[in-house]
């Protein structure tokens, strides 16, 4: 009866965030020591860093039977976002103390760095952006009317243009998809879908694109080819400056909507934005604008803002644990009639306590997939939450509507315009502050 009791207490705790202000508070006072003891010793807080991560890699390597260096970022989490707001302050120059009223030390050293990766990056990849409409040869983003059916979907698209499913779309790297939605009134509402990083030589959505976008200048921030290629995208789509956008993107794409609701809100109406393994704690995003975030606590790219995200009324942070979890088991029927109910293939005693990661491998990898997130978010839905009820009426209320129209863009980068200017090409310097 009492572990009965405390279960059902903790699940409670869980639902109604309880402890959430206090564990936020005791949470940023440790990121400020690591910080200023990285900023005092960043030679021992390497060290101390490595040393934590060579034993989870030793201990994975125990559980798993084989080398695996998801088990890394595992060990290290609890000290990741310490350890990199210092080293943001090394380099963006932020003195040791003066970054408890801040938490932008990450952003500042961004912004320092691009100013040097943005224009070797042009030389390498060119600074010319084409955007142009493409079609698909089948449903990949299909109509949606909840956080969980949009997160389905930013995972089909992010899959398919990578080559991980087979959707036989004919859709390429570099490719987001906009939705049309028409209200009862005849107005229209619109949903952004924004995958993340490709890492492809003449994508938008490169590596060093993320420098860029994690700038504490703003100017900077718009100059980042994945930013601009889906500001652009919506230009053409016809997005009226007026009607309700919601963005959604995991990962690289997650920091492009949180950038278009900062450095956008003048052009367009941005209501909601949902972000999936997206460090995007320090972008000024307007007070208007709702924000969910999901993160997993291990997964290392949510950290690297060095930050965890703002807790207001209209931005709720979803972080989900990973937890090992017995295979599932097929209900059976006896010859005499019984039924013996399958084991559901989570870690707990209720199926409140966890959710199922879809397509989860037999040991330790990577929580930066935005299946986790799904199981993330779906776990925090079953509980209940009242916060995460309230994210989600808006949500739904944002894009209530018909589905009208689907439509994909691709960007490519190049050195320089290969056809006539158009409406669809775009071209920056990237030089200078």
């Amino acid at each position: 009866m009492s572990d009965d009791l405390r279960g059902a207490a903790d699940l409670l705790i869980r639902a109604h965030s309880l402890y959430s202000q206090a564990e936020m508070t005791a949470r940023r006072m440790f990121t400020e020591l690591l910080q200023a003891g990285t900023q005092a010793k960043p030679g021992y807080a390497a060290a101390g860093v490595a040393a934590v991560a060579a034993g989870g890699f030793l201990a994975g390597w125990t559980i798993d039977g084989k080398p695996n260096p998801a088990w890394m970022s595992t060990f290290t989490y609890p000290f990741q976002e310490g350890v990199l707001s210092g080293a943001g302050g090394i380099i963006g120059g932020v003195p040791i103390g003066k970054s408890i009223a801040h938490t932008d030390e990450v952003n500042k050293a961004a912004g320092k760095i691009a100013n040097f990766s943005g224009p070797a990056k042009d030389v390498v990849q060119g600074n010319h952006l084409d955007v142009r409409e493409v079609q698909a040869n089948a449903d990949v983003v299909r109509a949606s009317g909840s956080v969980a059916e949009s997160m389905e979907n930013l995972r089909r698209l992010a899959e398919e243009r990578l080559g991980k499913i087979e959707l036989n779309s004919g859709l390429e790297y570099g490719t987001i998809a906009i939705q049309r939605y028409e209200r009862s009134d005849g107005t229209n509402s619109w949903l952004v879908t924004i995958p993340g990083t490709d890492g492809q030589p003449d994508s938008p959505f490169g590596w060093a694109q993320n420098v860029e976008l994690m700038s504490a200048d703003q100017e900077r921030r718009r100059k980042a080819d994945s930013a601009r290629m889906v500001a652009e995208a919506m230009r053409q789509a016809g997005i009226g400056k007026d009607e309700p956008v919601a963005l959604i993107g995991h990962s690289q794409g997650g920091i492009v909507a949180a950038t278009l609701a900062s450095d956008w809100a003048e052009e367009y109406t941005i209501e909601h934005v949902v972000t999936a393994g997206s460090p995007v704690a320090n972008h000024p995003i307007p007070q208007r604008t709702w924000v969910t975030s999901v993160e997993i606590d291990d997964e290392l790219v949510a950290a690297l803002d060095g930050a965890a995200n703002p807790v207001t009324d209209n931005w709720l942070t979803v972080q989900g644990h990973v937890s090992p979890a017995p295979a599932a088991t097929p209900s059976t029927v006896h010859s005499d009639g019984s039924c013996t109910p399958g084991a559901t293939p989570i870690t707990g005693l209720t199926p409140y306590d966890a959710a199922p990661v879809a397509g989860s491998t037999n040991g330790r990898e990577l929580s930066h997939w935005i299946k986790y997130h799904q199981a993330a978010y779906q776990n925090a839905t079953d509980l209940g939450s009242p916060a995460v009820q309230r994210h989600e009426a808006h949500f739904q209320e944002v894009i209530n509507g018909e589905l009208k129209e689907t439509r994909y863009y691709q960007g490519r980068m190049t050195q320089s315009a290969t056809i006539a200017p158009s409406e669809r090409t775009t071209e920056f310097s990237t030089f200078g502050g």
